[in-house]
Order: C-alpha cells, then sequence, then structure tokens
C-alpha cells in the first residue's frame, strides 16, 4: 500500500464539505482509522455536491473528455476505493476506468493534484465528476 496522504488531504479539502474536513483529515491519517473514511465511501454524503455534476451513460467517456478539455494529463490517476485491489494505487486511467465498470465500490479517481475528482458510489447511477477544483492559470 503506498498511500499518498498529502493527495488524500488535498482531495478532502476540496470537495469535503467544511464541517467533516477535519474528521476525515484524521482518519487517512492513521492507517489503522482509515478504514473508517473508506467505510463511509459507498454512500458518501459529505461531499460539497455543488463541485460535482451527475453523470448519465458512459462514465469513462465524461472524464476523459472532461480531462482534455481541462487540459489535465489522463494518463494516470490516484485510487481511494473501498476495492482493495484498487485502493491507494497509482494507476492508468484506462485501468481505472475499468477497474469501475460496473464494480460499484465506493470509489474516488482524483486526476493531477486533484484537479478533476470522480466519484462513484455503490448504488446503480450514482457516478459524479467534479467541475475544475481549481483555476490553474
Amino acid at each position: 500500500m503506498s498511500q499518498d496522504i498529502d493527495l488524500e488531504i488535498k482531495v478532502i479539502k476540496r470537495v469535503v464539505v467544511k464541517e467533516k474536513q477535519d474528521r476525515y483529515i484524521q482518519f487517512i491519517s492513521k492507517s489503522k482509522n482509515r478504514h473508517k473514511f473508506i467505510d463511509d465511501l459507498p454512500h458518501f454524503k459529505d461531499f460539497n455536491w455543488t463541485l460535482f455534476e451527475k453523470i448519465d451513460g458512459n462514465a469513462g467517456t465524461q472524464i476523459i473528455a472532461t480531462l482534455k478539455k481541462n487540459r489535465i494529463d489522463n494518463k494516470l490517476c490516484y485510487v481511494i476505493s473501498e476495492n482493495k485491489d484498487i485502493d491507494t494505487k497509482t494507476i492508468t486511467s484506462t485501468e481505472a476506468i475499468r477497474e469501475i465498470d460496473g464494480y460499484r465500490s465506493g470509489t474516488i479517481l482524483v486526476f493531477g493534484e486533484a484537479e478533476i475528482i470522480f466519484y462513484e458510489g455503490e448504488s446503480m447511477k450514482e457516478s459524479y465528476l467534479s467541475k475544475l477544483l481549481f483555476d490553474r492559470s
């Protein structure tokens, strides 16, 4: 396991509601408590949902299009997931999209330096893609 704590903290600070950020940062900062954050992922309710758009249709196509539109490297992404096979791994975007397709687990894909975040929950049709999270200019 090669957890990128700094990137995970950045994700939490960018997309989780302010009143829950400290709690989740404490969870991910200690390996023995990280599961508390992961356990919430399948039905995660603490995102700032105004930063996300619901995905209808093929998630992979929409992820790649959004990355290209915002000129964000789409070769690799970091994964936070209840799927232990991919959790805390940096893998190709193609592999990540293939892994999440149909798996229906609580998963966050982090692109760039948390510039774009994809979230998939456990329920059908529970996929969301963040808007560009900061202006890189």
